[in-house]
């Protein structure tokens, strides 16, 4: 168990805000198309498990590359956005290492037919973070969705569906 002292307080303040920060650095990169901000949120190298919500394996890649991972599952919809809430539960393993679970309600939106649809999905965020010299970074995430609602062609778009 951690001391809990003013440095685990500052620790916890920031996973809080490195939580927040993946979500709306996502919905940044879409809007403005520099995912930079969003690929700054990882070591330099992180394991990602969207395979409960894309279909897609368990992958570890180069920080850069999470940006063609955002890019890509985004692209049928105009705008996206991140609402992280703000019981986000956080376990130090160490002075540096920590699990932590962040629960987020994401709205997708797109046209269809000069139509404008949504599709939400609420889901389960798991991540494991660690301290580097950069500040807390995020090694693992793990995507878990709990419940969607709204036009379904918006999973199937973040799956690879493309409308002709």
């Amino acid at each position: 168990m951690r001391q809990q002292d003013l440095q685990y307080a500052l620790d916890w303040i920031a996973i809080q805000q490195l939580a927040a920060e993946y979500g709306q650095a996502i919905d940044h990169g879409k809007d403005t198309d520099d995912w930079s901000r969003w690929s700054n949120v990882f070591t330099p190298e992180v394991t990602a498990d969207y395979s409960r919500f894309m279909g897609s394996g368990i992958v570890t890649l180069k920080r850069e590359q999470m940006q063609d991972v955002g890019r890509t599952a985004l692209k049928a919809f105009k705008r996206v956005q991140h609402a992280t809430a703000t019981s986000v539960t956080i376990q130090f393993q160490s002075d540096t290492q920590a699990e932590v679970m962040a629960y987020a309600e994401v709205a997708h939106y797109f046209p269809l037919g000069g139509v404008p649809q949504e599709w939400t999905i609420i889901a389960r965020y798991t991540f494991s973070v660690e301290k580097t010299a950069e500040g807390w970074r995020i090694r693992k995430v793990l995507l878990d969705p709990i419940h969607y609602r709204g036009n379904m062609l918006g999973l199937e778009f973040v799956q690879g569906k493309q409308l002709v």
